[in-house]
């Protein structure tokens, strides 16, 4: 049987409430991002950021039809240099979801993640786990390794 992160589970483990301020790097449709803009308040912030434009269309229209008001879209490349168009260090939580994977330039997306990030703030990333076989997901080749995913970080 497939295991999927509950986002809800995800978000009260890593104690995402209040004004905090969460990016969600990768965001797709906003499978994280809208729960933690209702986790939190309205001083709190989401950064939701994709690389392609149309999940972001559909998560804004989401977030419209929510009266989330604090959910903010940035279409950005996580592979450049300050591709997430986040300010230095301003980052309380950050999650990575099943972005790694399928990205060529992996140390980037995390230097990036370290750039925006406050100090002692919570990286959260998930991946696809190499050793399983799944119905759904990517291939297993294409599955990083949970000692290369530690090494990374």
């Amino acid at each position: 049987m497939q295991h999927f992160e509950h986002p809800e589970d995800v978000l009260n483990h890593f104690s995402i409430y209040g004004s905090l301020t969460v990016a969600d790097f990768g965001s797709g449709m906003g499978f994280f991002s809208i729960p933690a803009a209702k986790h939190l308040s309205n001083e709190g912030t989401v950064f939701a950021i994709d690389i392609q434009e149309e999940p972001l269309r559909v998560l804004r229209r989401a977030a419209r039809e929510q009266h989330l008001h604090n959910i903010h879209t940035l279409r950005g490349d996580l592979e450049t240099p300050r591709g997430s168009h986040i300010k230095n260090e301003s980052v309380d939580r950050l999650i990575i979801t099943n972005v790694l994977f399928q990205a060529e330039n992996k140390t980037a997306i995390l230097k990036e993640a370290y750039r925006v990030l406050k100090k002692g703030g919570t990286l959260i990333v998930a991946e696809w786990h190499s050793h399983e076989r799944t119905p759904l997901g990517p291939r297993r080749e294409h599955r990083i390794d949970s000692g290369q995913l530690r090494t990374m970080l």
